[in-house]
C-alpha cells in the first residue's frame, strides 16, 4: 500500500451471500449486481475474517478494510475502540432480504466467542 494519504468518503464492494431464505429485493430493490435469487444477505462493511470488504473507488481501491487498518487505525476507529477490540473493524453493515422463513440463529457472547472462535461476541441491531 502507498504511504499514508489523506482519507476520503469511502466505498465498498459488497459482499453477497446466498442463503436458502433469501430473494431477489438486494438486487431489484437496491441495485445489487451479481446478486442471484437466492440472495439474502449484501454486507456492505465487514472486517470478518476471510470476508473483509474492498475499497472500490479512489486510489484506496482493492485494498481490504484490514490493510486500510493497518495504516488508517486511528483515522478509521479512535483509540478506545482500538483498545476494545483489536485490529479488526468491530462493525459487520448488511441488508438482509429475509424472503422465506429465517433459520434459528444463536450467537454466542464475547466470551464463549473469543474461547470457541477467537472473536466477538454478536450484538444485533436491526433497522425494519
Amino acid at each position: 500500500m502507498e504511504d499514508k494519504k489523506s482519507l476520503y468518503p469511502l466505498k465498498f464492494e459488497p459482499i453477497l451471500k446466498d442463503v436458502l431464505w433469501g430473494g431477489k429485493k438486494l438486487r431489484d430493490l437496491l441495485h445489487k449486481k451479481g446478486a442471484s435469487e437466492r440472495c439474502g444477505e449484501s454486507w456492505e462493511i465487514s472486517d470478518v475474517p476471510g470476508a473483509s470488504s474492498v475499497v472500490a473507488n479512489g486510489f484506496l481501491a482493492g485494498n481490504t478494510l484490514g490493510e486500510l487498518l493497518e495504516i488508517y487505525m486511528d483515522d478509521l476507529v479512535g483509540d478506545a475502540v482500538f483498545e476494545r477490540f483489536g485490529e479488526r473493524f468491530p462493525l459487520l453493515i448488511k441488508f438482509i432480504d429475509a424472503n422465506d422463513k429465517l433459520s434459528v440463529q444463536v450467537h454466542p457472547d464475547d466470551q464463549m466467542a473469543m474461547r470457541e472462535h477467537n472473536s466477538w461476541g454478536k450484538t444485533e441491531m436491526w433497522y425494519v
